[in-house]
């Protein structure tokens, strides 16, 4: 027989796991099938969890690719370029180019993404808070926007690095609390001199691979330039190419990957493939890198060129084309719209304009036709009692002396707030507690008792269970 302590310690320590089981956040996502949560009907939240490694690609991602005809080996066979001045004239950023903005229905605008944070950016997957998870830290913000008093959005490709057509989209703007993105400033991201994105969590939460992709995503999809140097986003191409490798796509990122479909319509490709990256740059593909595809691993790389002069000739022939036709920049009134697309109508909120559908030009930089403003529905209350918005949740100030509905419980039927009857006979209003945050403070005590009490059993089990009382076969 074991010693009654030892039993006694046994059965604790099998009590914690049974209700780490059935109450633990961080439950891993481990299989292709993601078991989606949705908002206002058809808006995605993110269901990944942050340095939890993506080793699979999801249902929408797949679908992506699928429904566009699109396969990474089809991607992979394209060629790259050998430097920053002939890779925007590559076969490979243009079919990326071109996949990605094809897919782009929705353009947000800067307000509207402050009440989407809470589907793209949710804190814990979504699962058991709405809160937001801060971009850098992680830390807990909003959900509800406060003006910026304690969160704010944050520009991973600043408005001053020459942002223009892509300086309101939501793949791009992070929520981040006010303190953290005034130290970053419009710094570009780096190791000598430059931002370090992993500084606010204090290494906690790796996200040089996130901003990597983030300023792919911005450089091939909206065609922005100002990539690298102290002018530009980030430090390097080399430290673009070694954040990519050393910090592997997460399944929050890939979460918030599909979230921003949800929305927009399209997705980061270098989320899904980071793999594409090290072709777009003329990188040898590392055979050890974690990807969602698994297609670095599986050998799945740019085939090789056959005819390196020819490549060479052409891809010098588009770059001067190109080059001559950015310079050549004719008025808008002269533009034949060739590129204009189709954006979809955004819905007024309580304290936000919104807008019909329109056809937007990224050449003469404006709407074409349509985009005709709405005005804000103005906030929505159940009753006077009630200084929740039904709509948006923000609150209102409401007067003390308010009617309320009480119901045979004394709780009022509309805003939760219950009758109670003071020692002079006085009514006095008192807010009903939540049953949830009730039970959850009993199961959040619970476990940390029994925690502790298996700490203590193990460090001064000798001393409550002498071996002289233990029970021998």
């Amino acid at each position: 027989m074991k010693s009654i302590s030892k039993q006694i310690l046994s059965l604790i320590v099998s009590l914690v796991l049974i209700l780490t089981a059935i109450y633990g956040v961080n439950v891993q996502v481990n299989a292709a099938t993601v078991d989606y949560a949705y908002g206002e009907g058809r808006y995605i939240k993110n269901w990944g969890i942050r340095e939890q490694t993506a080793t699979f690609l999801s249902q929408n991602a797949e679908s992506f690719y699928s429904k566009n005809n699109t396969s990474y080996s089809q991607l992979a066979a394209l060629d790259g370029g050998s430097n920053v001045n002939d890779i925007p004239s590559s076969a490979l950023y243009k079919e990326l180019q071109n996949l990605m903005k094809k897919n782009h229905t929705f353009v947000t605008d800067y307000g509207y993404t402050r009440y989407k944070f809470q589907y793209t950016d949710c804190q814990n997957s979504g699962k058991t808070s709405n809160k937001i998870s801060s971009f850098y830290s992680g830390k807990e913000i909003g959900p509800n926007w406060d003006s910026g008093k304690t969160w704010n959005r944050e520009h991973v490709w600043p408005n001053s690095k020459g942002e223009g057509d892509g300086e309101n989209d939501i793949m791009m703007l992070r929520p981040t609390a006010t303190s953290e993105n005034g130290a970053r400033s419009n710094k570009a991201y780096g190791t000598n001199g430059f931002y370090d994105p992993n500084m606010e969590s204090g290494g906690k939460h790796d996200l040089r691979g996130d901003v990597a992709r983030i300023a792919l995503y911005q450089y091939v999809r909206w065609g922005q330039m100002r990539l690298f140097g102290t002018s530009g986003v980030i430090e390097s191409q080399e430290v673009l190419i070694e954040w990519m490798e050393a910090d592997p796509v997460d399944t929050w990122e890939l979460g918030r990957n599909d979230s921003v479909e949800s929305i927009t319509g399209t997705r980061n490709v270098f989320v899904d493939y980071p793999e594409l990256a090290f072709i777009l740059f003329d990188e040898q593909v590392p055979a050890n890198y974690t990807t969602p595809s698994g297609n670095a691993k599986n050998g799945v790389t740019a085939q090789p060129t056959p005819d390196n002069n020819q490549n060479n000739t052409q891809n010098n022939t588009q770059s001067s084309t190109q080059n001559n036709t950015q310079t050549t920049n004719p008025s808008t009134s002269n533009c034949k719209h060739t590129t204009a697309y189709n954006v979809e109508p955004e819905e007024p909120r309580c304290d936000i304009e919104g807008y019909t559908a329109g056809k937007y030009c990224p050449n003469c930089k404006k709407y074409i036709s349509g985009r005709e403003m709405i005005e804000p529905t103005g906030h929505t209350y159940a009753a006077d009692c009630d200084n929740d918005c039904d709509v948006c949740g923000s609150e209102r100030e409401i007067s003390a002396d308010v009617e309320h509905v009480f119901g045979e419980d004394n709780v009022c039927t509309i805003c939760g707030i219950k009758n109670n009857v003071d020692t002079n006979n006085e009514m006095t209003n008192t807010t009903e507690p939540k049953s949830n945050s009730i039970v959850w403070w009993f199961v959040g005590g619970g476990v940390t008792v029994v925690v502790i009490s298996a700490v203590l059993l193990v460090i001064f089990r000798k001393k409550i269970w002498p071996e002289s009382i233990e029970t021998k076969e």
